[in-house]
This record gives structure tokens, sequence and C-alpha cells, in this order.
């Protein structure tokens, strides 16, 4: 079950694929790269290159959370598309992501 809520910012890191990155490596991604303060609350979100897999990060109460959803063979999530250098953090609906994240795309239809 997912802790968040709309009540927060929510960010995406285009260019950020590296799924081996636990929260306190993204975190100094999000500050030297992206120019952020990873440390106020905000949620930070970024998808593997074959969109299967989405993590969200955060910081909060002195920790932070890591939040992972992944699909099975043949499914992946929507892919996020922005305008721009990609060299951002860009901003995403509450709304959005929840589209993103409940709205599976099937790869491969098999039919027997």
């Amino acid at each position: 079950m997912l802790t968040l809520s709309g009540l927060k910012k929510f960010y995406f890191l285009p260019n950020f694929h590296d799924m081996r990155c636990k929260a306190p490596r993204v975190a100094e991604i999000v500050r030297n790269k992206y120019h952020r303060d990873p440390l106020n609350g905000d949620v930070y979100i970024f998808m593997s290159r074959n969109c299967r897999r989405v993590r969200m990060i955060h910081y909060e109460n002195h920790a932070y959370y890591l939040h992972e959803k992944t699909f099975v063979d043949g499914y992946r999530f929507v892919q996020v598309k922005f305008t721009g250098d990609g060299e951002r953090a860009y901003r995403i609906d509450w709304k959005d992501l929840v589209a993103v994240l409940q709205a599976p795309v099937i790869k491969t239809l098999r039919i027997s």
C-alpha cells in the first residue's frame, strides 16, 4: 500500500534510470545534478529504461523512504516524456502519478 498522499510535491527525474542506487545516493544525485534539496520532503520519482520498474524516494522524520513497483514480463508503465533538455526535475501532479502507477501498458499480447 502506498503511504504517500497528494499533499506532497512530486518530481520526475527523466534522465535518471539507475535502479542500483538506494536512497542516500539518489539524494546526492538530486542535490548535485538537479540542484534541489532532497531533505525537504518532496518525492522524487524515477523509472527504469525498460519502464518495468518505478521508484519513489522521499525524506521524512529523519529517515529515507523508498517505494518501488515492478511489473512482470509483458507489462510496463506508461512512458513519461517531457519537452526540454531533460536535465531538470519536472513537477508531476498527483493525478498524473496515479495514472502512471495504475495503468499498465501491455507490451506483448499472447493469444493461444
